[in-house]
């Protein structure tokens, strides 16, 4: 009987395996506003902390879910729990 071999398809399952790290959704605070800067200088800004901690701009402005801008300075973004504890450092 023919022995059939798992490992070219455990070596093509690894990349996915990588690509399930757990994202969550987390809001960052940055407090209040001073009224100074713009709507799209306050999101540059976000995108700017986002691609600090991700690989690609793509990937960090694909990462932003909302900017809050109005009443308080921040923005929910799914990241991973190592990306939100740079983020946090």
């Amino acid at each position: 009987m023919k022995e059939i071999s798992i490992l070219p398809l455990l070596l093509l399952l690894l990349p996915l395996a990588a690509l399930c790290v757990e994202r969550q959704v987390y809001i960052v605070y940055f407090g209040e506003h001073g009224g100074k800067k713009a709507v799209h200088e306050i999101e540059e800004a976000h995108h700017s902390y986002l691609f600090s901690v991700k690989k690609t701009e793509e990937e960090a402005r694909a990462s932003l879910l909302y900017s809050y801008k109005n009443s308080i300075n921040g923005f929910a973004a799914t990241l991973t729990p190592d990306e939100a504890s740079k983020l946090s450092g």
